[in-house]
């Protein structure tokens, strides 16, 4: 019997949280469907393999680049305007797969496919942006004539979306599908692999772990202003900073008050895989301050290394800890919290387990069940 085609559309495949989607789909779709993945660039799987946890072999799936313009082909920037060739691209070929994913954002495939809310366009309105950033995405006109650009490439139209199945990454982004643009989803959270050393509680470090690209909308200048107050009441505590350099002046910013504060600030910056995970599962805590984060990969990372995790009250990142103990409503709360969990080993261990049964929800053998059904009941429906 001929297998089914399917495509799984990806931007850019690097060292995020949308491309752990992208690999694992792959790994649990490939026995029973012809795979293919469109994305532009170099795909380095022995490295992404490595990265994510996945064991695949390019003979496991088709690699098909998609042709960009050569401004754009070595360059970051411009990402909606990337997604757009994108987009023309796959509507031309689309016609040559049974079913086109994309493992990314909503997209206008001009036939029936599957798309996941992970990137979507509300999000640059609901994240307090700074710099560049901030000016980029506000209503100016400069941006109105690059999205003009980007709609004369190939139009992004809500409307169409509606056509696709949508998968959402979490209950918070389907929320927000909803609220914007009309869109029912399933959820279905990112996988995580599990890949830490298993260390006992009192071998772990009392300390602090930060981990994410260091730009200013990860708010880590907070978490560090939280962990002085904590460290003022008398808690030995400490944190680490992990993460790749996303903007130069907040890592010197950064670096500055670690290098003032350097018996307990301690910048990591990149880590490979295997230390990164080392350094996680050797602490006992973590915390996250962005707000809105669609999910939070970096914060089930940390819940999967067996950390106790506090995050904002918003986004997805709630329901990755799902517990009142860990969710702060401001700098004094988070306070409050972590010195109350500090103080209290019985609850300690109490959300140790809380979190790991829920960290069953983000597991790896959790997604590849979802998305095997996902795509059997597309083609079912069909």
């Amino acid at each position: 019997m001929q297998k089914n085609k399917i495509a799984i559309v990806h931007p850019k495949m690097g060292w995020g949280g949308s491309e752990a989607t992208v690999l694992w789909a792959i790994e649990a779709l490939k026995n029973d469907y012809n795979v293919s993945l469109i994305t532009t660039g170099n795909v380095d799987i022995f490295s992404l393999n490595k990265y994510y946890g996945t064991n695949l072999d390019q003979k496991d799936f088709s690699l098909i680049i998609a042709p960009l313009p050569f401004f754009l082909k070595n360059f970051n920037k411009f990402a909606g305007l990337r997604s757009r060739f994108i987009q023309r691209y796959c509507q031309k070929i689309a016609g040559q797969f049974d079913l086109m994913i994309d493992a990314y954002s909503p997209c206008d495939f001009k036939t029936k496919g599957i798309q996941f809310a992970t990137d979507i366009q509300e999000l640059s309105k609901i994240i307090l942006l700074s710099g560049w950033r901030k000016l980029w995405y506000n209503k100016t006109v400069l941006r109105r004539i690059y999205l003009k650009i980007c709609d004369f490439i190939s139009e992004s139209n809500p409307k169409e979306w509606k056509k696709n199945f949508t998968v959402s990454n979490s209950n918070w982004t389907a929320r927000l599908m909803i609220e914007k643009y009309g869109i029912k989803s399933q959820v279905l959270y990112p996988p995580v692999f599990w890949d830490f050393k298993n260390i006992s509680w009192d071998r772990k470090e009392n300390g602090f772990v930060i981990i994410g690209r260091i730009v200013p909308e990860k708010n880590i200048m907070q978490a560090i202003e939280i962990l002085k107050i904590v460290r003022q009441k008398g808690f030995d505590v400490h944190l680490h900073i992990i993460g790749g350099v996303g903007n130069r002046n907040y890592e010197k910013s950064l670096k500055k008050i670690c290098l003032e504060n350097k018996d307990w600030l301690f910048f990591e910056g990149r880590l490979d895989e295997k230390k990164k995970k080392e350094f996680i599962a050797g602490h006992k805590f973590g915390i996250s301050c962005r707000n809105n984060e669609p999910f939070g990969i970096a914060v089930a990372e940390i819940v999967k290394a067996g950390c106790i995790v506090f995050v904002p009250d918003n986004g997805g990142q709630t329901e990755i800890v799902d517990n009142q103990n860990l969710i702060y409503i401001n700098n004094s709360d988070a306070v409050f919290k972590i010195e109350n969990v500090i103080r209290n080993e019985k609850l300690q261990s109490e959300l140790l387990h809380h979190l790991f049964l829920v960290s069953q929800k983000f597991s790896v053998e959790n997604f590849n069940k979802q998305i095997n059904n996902i795509a059997q009941n597309f083609f079912n429906n069909k």
